[in-house]
């Protein structure tokens, strides 16, 4: 078990829902510091300010900038460490959800997410002079890289109309249950955000490298084995 007492971490996407309640499950497990990006300012900065009001003003720092400006997303990561004094845990949260901006919701998605894990590994990797550290080629770098899926989530992405697909509705979940009642089940039994982050704070003490974790209908969480075709 890889405890993270002591340990600094940056969480992007941290100023509200899963993202906040993984910070919030880091500090209460000990971490020593915890660095929260994520926009818009007003929002994060309160969330910044009811950490540090509950765990001290010196565990919890806040920036706030766009992870899609890689220039600014580079330099800003490494001032963070800096002031870290290095980097154990990068989590990977930062996500949005607009059907109508499909290039801002790619990017900051998908590449923000590979661009963040390029910079996690530039900073812990043992092969760049790091110490290791996990974010969520393990042998030369001491980096252990986890993957997390959680299933249907209430956050601000759902409960927000301007903010979601506006496809999960009760047409949509009347449809899965006729059809795929397996599927359904996850509809309804929506989790909550604080039984993910506390289930992503689970894996990051648990987890093996390269492993692959389920959270869904606010169960235990619980890894996932590829069919060996996949992994060969």
């Amino acid at each position: 078990m890889d405890n993270v007492q002591n340990k600094t971490a940056i969480v992007t996407g941290a100023g509200s829902g899963i993202g906040y309640y993984i910070t919030e499950n880091l500090l209460h497990n000990g971490a020593k510091k915890v660095a929260i990006i994520d926009l818009p300012v007003e929002r994060s900065y309160n969330a910044t300010v009811t950490l540090q009001e509950k765990f001290g003003k010196d565990r919890v720092i806040f920036f706030p900038i766009d992870v899609t400006n890689m220039e600014v997303y580079t330099e800003t990561f490494k001032k963070i460490v800096k002031e870290l004094n290095g980097l154990d845990i990068l989590v990977n949260n930062a996500g949005i959800c607009h059907d109508h901006y499909i290039e801002q919701t790619f990017s900051v998605n998908v590449i923000a997410l590979i661009r963040g894990s390029m910079l996690g590994m530039d900073y812990m990797g043992k092969h760049k002079g790091g110490k290791g550290g996990t974010i969520k080629f393990y042998d030369k770098t001491g980096v252990r890289i986890l993957t997390i899926c959680p299933s249907f989530t209430i956050t601000a992405m759902i409960i927000q109309k301007d903010n979601n697909l506006n496809i999960i509705d009760q047409d949509t979940v009347n449809k899965f249950e006729k059809q795929f009642e397996e599927v359904a089940k996850d509809f309804h039994n929506p989790q909550s955000s604080v039984h993910v982050a506390q289930s992503v704070v689970m894996a990051i003490q648990r987890g093996k490298n390269g492993s692959i974790w389920l959270i869904k209908n606010n169960e235990p969480p619980c890894t996932v084995e590829l069919p060996p075709f996949v992994v060969s």
